[in-house]
């Protein structure tokens, strides 16, 4: 029994028919494997599912190979500079939320400050600037991975120069 392949309306894809009778479908970006087959030597249904088997592994594993492949739109210069921004606009924070405090230390009678349009109250100003410390700590922290992206670790010595300093007693 040979299938037959006839297209569904309106669909990508293809009916395989076997003495009339419709026994699945495959996609037609894999039809041409599949009739071209079916022309030149007579298949079986279960030899064409392993061919769409086969045809959408092989699709799978390519797609995967140009994800591997995938460079990002962000170079290591960029990424460095976009944190170095970060880290210093909290840091700027952390700083200026430790003048609310200094103020409010210097004066105990005031409940709370108006800066820079908030209201700071001291147990407020402190929340804020653990946050604010931490989020910097962060920020330095990719800073610093995008720094060590960016150079290329170098000796300072050759390697056999800093072997005979080592060998005289001397750490290089």
């Amino acid at each position: 029994m040979v299938p037959e392949l006839a297209p569904v309306p309106h669909s990508t894809s293809l009916t395989i028919r076997v003495a009339g009778r419709v026994v699945g479908t495959i996609e037609a970006a894999y039809a041409h494997l599949i009739q071209g087959a079916v022309l030149h030597s007579p298949m079986t249904v279960d030899e064409l599912e392993q061919m769409d088997d086969f045809a959408h592994t092989s699709g799978r594993a390519k797609a995967l190979e140009r994800s591997a492949a995938y460079q990002p739109p962000y170079s290591p210069a960029e990424m460095v500079g976009k944190w170095r921004g970060r880290a210093e606009q909290h840091r700027a924070t952390a700083q200026r939320l430790c003048g609310v405090l200094r103020y409010l230390r210097n004066h105990p009678e005031a409940p709370a400050v108006r800066f820079e349009g908030c209201d700071w109250s001291e147990h407020a100003a402190r929340k804020e600037l653990a946050h604010q410390r931490h989020t910097h700590s962060r920020c330095c922290g990719q800073l610093g991975f995008w720094l060590r992206q960016q150079t290329v670790p170098t000796l300072s010595t050759p390697p056999a120069a800093n072997d005979a300093a080592q060998a005289a007693g001397k750490v290089a």
